[in-house]
């Protein structure tokens, strides 16, 4: 007998990994070679990509939060008292002792100690040695996903050579799992369970095809994992400690605080912390990605192994240094916010739990 068509087949192939950005990011020569300006775009992609994943998590934290009438009244009232009192409490406050130029420079200095408790020269701070591995578990989820792709990423989309029965046949079921389906659904059936058994065997059998397939890059995730974690350690506890100065005196700089923003003292004010965040985020990118980068490609060149193309590509996938960026950063507000030196916005901390 004929069986209405199901609604919810089971997937054959999970979905390939979603183009977040429509700017082509740069790739490193068939050599594996990037200029510097590559890199530098690449960090600018990078921190676009923070940015863009940051406000959807505003949206849908948002989207979540529940409201009805009186309570928006109720809310309103309390935030207009708020303001009044701010109001009449920062008619009666000191300004701070110094001129503009004193402010900045005490900030510059109490950033530059904070900073200094996290990327130590010559020692990889206990929060970033408990960090490292989240990095290499993002890292290795970033690579599968690009596994899983039918082109290498770059211009024009380049369709991988198939290396492996595999991974053929997997992205063989991949492009056809509608039709399929279909097919399945188009046959007469005993009974309905025969027609779910076999969209369930389908659906295994593709599975085991792409986890055979993954097994065999493995050895070459594994190679680079450990290619990041020795050029990340590097980064943080050589190449980054004598470079704090400058970094800091470039973020407080590029802040530009106004006079309503340092009335709050020596610190960095709530209403300042979205700057803030994304200034610090751009200079840092400015300095890892670039770094990261040669590090990284010259390990591959001078490998004894054979690195395919596609895992050349793979090595500037700007999502890399996003969520490196995201994994690093975050516990330093924390930090951050508990010395005093900068407020968090009251949600910040809710959008965090909910990102995790």
């Amino acid at each position: 007998m004929a069986l209405p068509p199901r609604t919810n087949p089971p997937k054959l192939a999970p979905p390939q990994a979603r183009n977040r950005l429509t700017v082509a990011s740069p790739v490193p020569s068939a050599e594996g070679f990037m200029s510097n300006d590559a890199k530098m775009s690449l960090a600018n992609i990078a921190l676009a990509l923070r940015d863009e994943q940051l406000e959807a998590r505003v949206v849908h934290y948002k989207a979540d939060l529940a409201t009805n009438s009186e309570l928006d009244a109720i809310t309103a009232q309390v935030i207009q008292e708020l303001e009044q009192l701010r109001a009449s409490v920062r008619g009666q406050m000191v300004e701070p002792k110094g001129d503009r130029t004193q402010i900045e420079a005490e900030l510059v200095n109490s950033f530059e100690t904070m900073l200094a408790r996290i990327f130590k020269a010559n020692r990889l701070a206990s929060v970033l040695d408990r960090k490292l591995p989240e990095v290499s578990k993002r890292f290795a989820r970033i690579f599968f996903e690009s596994e899983l792709h039918s082109k290498i990423r770059g211009e024009g989309d380049q369709p991988k050579v198939m290396r492996h029965p595999e991974q053929a046949l997997y992205h063989l079921f991949a492009i056809s799992e509608d039709f399929l389906l279909a097919s399945l659904e188009s046959f007469d059936y005993a009974t309905p369970d025969v027609l779910e058994r076999a969209e369930q065997t389908l659906a295994k059998y593709v599975r085991e095809l792409r986890n055979e397939f993954l097994a065999r890059t493995t050895p070459e995730l594994n190679t680079l994992v450990a290619y990041l974690n020795d050029t990340l350690t590097k980064f943080f506890t050589q190449a980054l400690p004598p470079d704090l100065r400058s970094l800091s005196e470039q973020v407080i700089r590029d802040l530009n605080l106004d006079d309503s923003e340092r009335v709050a003292g020596y610190k960095i004010p709530v209403a300042a912390f979205g700057r803030f965040r994304q200034t610090f985020e751009r200079r840092f990118l400015e300095r890892l990605v670039p770094y990261v980068e040669e590090e990284m490609l010259s390990k591959v060149r001078g490998s004894a192994a054979a690195f395919r193309d596609e895992t050349l590509r793979f090595v500037a996938d700007p999502q890399i240094f996003t969520d490196t960026c995201e994994v690093v950063c975050d516990p330093l507000y924390d930090l951050l916010y508990n010395e005093g030196f900068l407020d968090l916005p009251n949600d910040w901390r809710t959008r965090l739990k909910l990102s995790k």
